[in-house]
């Protein structure tokens, strides 16, 4: 176009703006349906990825566990299989350690059946009540050792305490009565009394014999220590070659190796799986998705291409408009439908300049335009 103001100009100028104008309309609609193919096939590109992404890494996961899966499931079995016979190999053992205490204290269980032997005949040969002959009454009357003093501890605990608990309970609304202290220790004196008739008499007229009870049960609750001692000493020994638990021990060994074979090739197969087995899945999804992804980034990138040339070409001629047309004709008359109005009136003679044409659409199409 040549230099120059536009509004002294005849109808060639109006061609060569609508011209402009109708290309850069063009342009703007073509950019827009560009951009929304862009986005589209940005849009497909992306969901492609993904999907692919997806399936690789669900696939990759899936097959490292069925892969685990597979080995566990072995090493329950064994594991299992382990258990029961350790468990098998305890039971032998402590059947062993127990006959072997059975063994080892028999001699000394023999001496304990003995005294008690004695004992019981004691009573049976000198008539002495068989009352007497609970372990309770012995405890109470000829103590041996510390568990039987705290028997009669707990004893004289009891005696003392019951009167009291009796009394409260039948006796709800009078038990802090003045009157039931003496009560109490009549009860408590009468049991006293009791106690000491009984050791005065029953142990006065049995004396001798309960002397000779009294060494029997020494002699048993030392040969009961003996025993515990010894009992002790078997089981913390760690020597079990006398308990044949070697076919235990054997078939424990081989399903211990079994579970460190299984481990080893557990390792081996995820190790194999992570450097070769993942990679060749990924490839075979990734063979399957190229073709798809390749074609959309092709669309995307030509696309994109010619969305730059239009863009490129649209902002030559949208700085061309406004650099050359909107300054003397003012941006509101810059549309196809004005100019071609403008076209209209030169055309019929009724003006023969731009600027005519111009003034004279705005006195009779458009008032609103304020004049130059």
């Amino acid at each position: 176009m040549e230099e120059g103001n536009i509004l002294s100009k005849g109808v060639y100028i109006l061609y060569e703006i609508k011209e402009d104008l109708e290309r850069n309309d063009e342009l703007k609609e073509k950019e827009a349906k560009l951009a929304e193919e862009e986005k589209r096939f940005s849009k497909q590109l992306d969901t492609a990825k993904k999907a692919e992404a997806s399936e690789i890494n669900s696939t990759i996961s899936k097959r490292r566990s069925e892969i685990e899966a597979s080995f566990d499931s072995q090493l329950n079995k064994v594991r299992t299989s382990m258990k029961k016979e350790q468990s098998r190999r305890a039971s032998a053992k402590n059947t062993g350690v127990t006959k072997r205490i059975e063994d080892e204290t028999q001699d000394l269980r023999e001496e304990i059946r003995v005294n008690k032997a004695n004992i019981k005949s004691l009573f049976s040969k000198n008539d002495i009540p068989s009352i007497f002959e609970s372990k309770f009454f012995l405890s109470l009357f000829i103590p041996n050792g510390l568990g039987e003093y705290g028997i009669i501890l707990l004893t004289v605990l009891v005696l003392l305490s019951l009167p009291l608990l009796v009394f409260w309970l039948a006796f709800p609304k009078e038990a802090s009565g003045w009157w039931l202290l003496p009560l109490y220790l009549i009860v408590v004196c009468l049991v006293a009394l009791a106690y000491y008739f009984l050791r005065k008499n029953v142990l006065k007229k049995y004396r001798k014999d309960f002397k000779d009870i009294q060494v029997y049960k020494r002699k048993i609750a030392s040969l009961k220590r003996r025993i515990s001692k010894k009992e002790q000493n078997i089981r913390q020994d760690s020597d079990e070659s006398g308990y044949e638990l070697e076919k235990f021990d054997t078939k424990i060994n081989e399903l211990q190796k079994q579970i460190d074979t299984i481990v080893e090739e557990k390792q081996d197969a995820i190790t194999q799986f992570e450097n070769k087995t993942k990679k060749d899945i990924a490839t075979e999804i990734h063979t399957r998705y190229f073709e798809e992804i390749e074609e959309d980034q092709k669309a995307l990138e030509k696309t994109f291409e010619e969305k730059h040339v239009v863009e490129a070409e649209l902002s030559d001629i949208t700085v061309k408009i406004s650099k050359n047309y909107e300054a003397y004709l003012g941006k509101e008359v810059l549309s196809v439908s004005v100019i071609e109005s403008l076209i209209d009136i030169i055309n019929d003679g009724g003006a023969e300049t731009v600027g005519d044409a111009l003034e004279q659409y705005k006195k009779t199409v458009d008032k609103s335009i304020q004049p130059i």
